[in-house]
């Protein structure tokens, strides 16, 4: 038997309207194609479901089947109108962006439970370096960062996860790694990694030395820093990243020179704390990396 969709809703329409011609009329199809249906079902049956007339009539085999057919296809055109909605319905999705820096299994515990918890949503993931947020968020579609405030205001909405103090890196065979004390003017003598933006060259870290390189993100930098090349002023919280190379950096002792905390924040744009997944994400991102 091989029954089709709009075989069953003719069965179950000319039984309510006791005509194959009002039945055509309302799917809106000819005459001779319900009749069609309906000869092709009886068939497949091998019996009867009509008795022929001025009207026509079910058969006692008609009507014992015709109770099971009407919730098939009552079924069916709820499907229909689900499966309709869904496509007519904008899929969900967000633009989050994360510093490079931010490589943690605290981060992909969080984005592996928002994909199990919202699985149709279409996620962008981009690394970007946390001297660009602003203008990735006004000038383009960056709908949410997760990333280091430098005491920068910006026009979103914004929660501060936890304050990481700046600290000094070197590499281990650098000059300054067997130095006892770390003053400015001994930094202003070595070339400094510096982190700033692509997209405006008045972002930029803390800059001590006259003699700069600058990169675009943290990763490149600590790479930069585990070669000698100079070294870098960064969040602690990088110091503890598990990179291979960042085996052959050491951290500073520069407690007096008072550099000013980085804050690790997130910040997104207006309408999103509406949305359903976006305070998921939120709530699981504040809980990992909020003290």
């Amino acid at each position: 038997m091989d029954f089709n969709f709009n075989q069953l809703q003719a069965f179950v329409l000319a039984a309510k309207l006791g005509s194959f011609s009002q039945t055509a009329r309302h799917m809106g199809k000819a005459q001779s194609v319900i009749s069609g249906y309906i000869r092709d079902l009886e068939d497949d049956l091998n019996y009867q479901l009509f008795k022929r007339g001025h009207k026509i009539e079910l058969t006692e085999r008609g009507a014992l089947l015709l109770k099971h057919v009407k919730k098939l296809v009552e079924d069916g055109e709820i499907f229909y109108e689900r499966a309709m909605a869904l496509h007519d319905t904008a899929q969900p999705s967000l633009h989050f962006g994360i510093d490079f820096s931010i490589y943690d299994a605290e981060l992909f515990h969080v984005l592996r439970q928002y994909a199990e918890a919202f699985p149709h949503l279409a996620l962008r993931l981009s690394p970007i370096s946390s001297f660009e947020v602003k203008e990735l968020m006004l000038e383009y579609d960056l709908d949410v960062a997760l990333y280091f405030n430098h005491n920068e205001t910006l026009p979103f909405n914004f929660t501060h996860l936890r304050q990481v103090p700046n600290r000094i890196i070197v590499g281990k065979h650098h000059p300054l790694a067997d130095q006892k004390e770390i003053t400015r003017d001994l930094l202003a003598k070595h070339r400094q990694i510096v982190i700033c933006s692509n997209l405006s060259r008045d972002a930029k870290g803390i800059t001590i030395s006259p003699n700069a390189w600058e990169v675009d993100n943290y990763y490149y930098a600590l790479s930069l820093v585990s070669h000698n090349v100079g070294f870098a002023i960064v969040p602690e919280l990088l110091t503890d990243l598990d990179y291979e190379f960042t085996k052959s950096i050491i951290t500073l002792n520069d407690d007096n020179l008072n550099f000013p905390d980085a804050t690790l924040s997130l910040v997104w744009k207006d309408g999103l704390s509406e949305l359903k997944h976006f305070n998921f994400l939120k709530e699981k991102i504040c809980k990992a990396y909020s003290i």
